[in-house]
């Protein structure tokens, strides 16, 4: 397929079944700490040399400058600190009609993206810069999103009866095809390009409860689930992920690998009762289309799993990524394993461990997970993202670390 974005890299061969020379390593959210700092610090430096080397303070953007850029950051964290066959969220880069009419603007050490009608968008030139942005707009009236519910939008998921639809209709395949030419995907193609075969790109699913916080806020969430049952399962009907024009479009472009986030259905925040009649049920058939269309799923489960290990192992995800034991959990890769004997496990290292640790304290506790886990149906991975503190030459370690041991 011209332009696919299929792999036959460690990472996809462990999901689909196979066996490796040696375990492939695949950090959980790795587009979070220590790489997302190093993204930002790039950008800002690789358009600040282009407007120095064309001696002005305005740069008219077109995209193949764009693409460049955005090819060279990717390109320079992969070839200094994540050493391939580790996985990326598939990149989905601007299309030449969305930059068209856009500049570089510079105004002293700042600067900004500017659109075509004006609108100026700071781009942050580093990781201070950028947290003190942030400090700043929790200050603002809005900042509380998380913590309130949005009634409106509550009343929309939960009445707008998208359930009812029969048979629901499946996308058009020209409306994928059309994604598929959108060059939505060019800096993808490229990286696969460049590193055939070692480059395991995934996509995002959703998790209908996962997406309950959004809406309610968390003490609000808790509060409908044993008060307005009702409500929460009519929203969680309407939110079943369906196919889409995005999922078709990334299936013919050769995508298999699909992550799936579920953070708030744990022991520590809701009862095994309540994890089985407001998340299992729905994510058990959200996984099941997702399966059906040809992804093997990741489930990413944040918290306290080990009293649904049994339901757990009736979900039809491919494979699971779940947290270091911590708060006295009793998290055990051990027994995990014991309980998930047919399921892809992925090693749930410490993220703070991995920063503080001594190097031969971290390649110890890698041989460690894989003597625990058994080396077959094994990718190593991390229970949270990585720390923000985490050097980038820890991050190229811990990536390079199953071929050291």
């Amino acid at each position: 397929m011209a332009g696919s974005l299929a792999s036959d890299d460690l990472v996809t061969q462990v999901l689909h079944g196979k066996q490796t020379d040696f375990v492939p390593v695949a950090p959980s959210y790795e587009g979070l700490g220590p790489l997302q700092f190093h993204r930002l610090e790039l950008n800002w430096r690789k358009w600040w040399h282009r407007l120095e080397n064309a001696h002005t303070d305005l740069l008219p953007v077109d995209y193949e400058t764009y693409l460049a850029v955005e090819l060279e950051i990717h390109v320079d964290v992969i070839e200094r600190c994540y050493p391939r066959p580790a996985w990326l969220s598939v990149p989905h880069n601007d299309t030449p009609d969305e930059i068209r009419g856009y500049a570089i603007a510079r105004r002293g050490e700042d600067l900004f993206w500017l659109s075509p009608s004006g609108h100026a968008s700071w781009i942050p030139p580093s990781r201070a810069a950028q947290q003190e942005a942030e400090v700043v707009e929790r200050s603002l009236p809005w900042a509380d999103y998380w913590d309130r519910a949005d009634n409106r939008a509550i009343q929309r998921a939960a009445f707008r009866p998208v359930h009812q639809l029969s048979p629901i209709p499946r996308p058009d395949d020209r409306q994928a095809d059309a994604l598929v030419h959108s060059q939505r995907y060019d800096v993808a193609r490229a990286l696969v390009r460049r590193y055939p075969d070692s480059m395991p790109l995934y996509t995002n699913g959703a998790s209908p409860y996962n997406s309950l916080e959004g809406l309610f806020g968390f003490q609000p969430m808790m509060y409908a689930l044993a008060e307005q049952p009702d409500l929460v399962h009519r929203i969680l009907e309407n939110r079943l992920p369906r196919p889409s024009a995005r999922l078709l479009a990334e299936r013919k472009l050769g995508l298999s690998l699909m992550f799936i986030e579920e953070c708030m259905a744990s022991a520590d925040i809701i009862s095994p009762k309540m994890y089985r009649e407001f998340a299992f049920p729905y994510d058990k058939q959200a996984i099941e289309m997702y399966e059906s269309l040809g992804f093997r799923t990741v489930l990413y489960f944040s918290g306290n799993l080990m009293p649904l290990l049994e339901d757990l192992n009736r979900l039809p995800f491919t494979g699971i990524i779940f947290e270091e034991n911590r708060k006295n959990y009793g998290i055990d890769l051990a027994t995990v394993r014991r309980a998930l004997p047919e399921k892809v496990i992925f090693g749930n290292m410490d993220a703070w461990f991995i920063e503080r640790a001594s190097d031969q304290e971290l390649l110890d506790e890698v041989k460690r997970q894989i003597d625990v886990a058994g080396p077959d149906r094994f990718i190593l991975s991390t229970g949270s993202p990585l720390t923000p503190g985490t050097s980038l030459d820890r991050v190229k370690l811990f990536c390079e670390s199953t071929r050291l041991i």
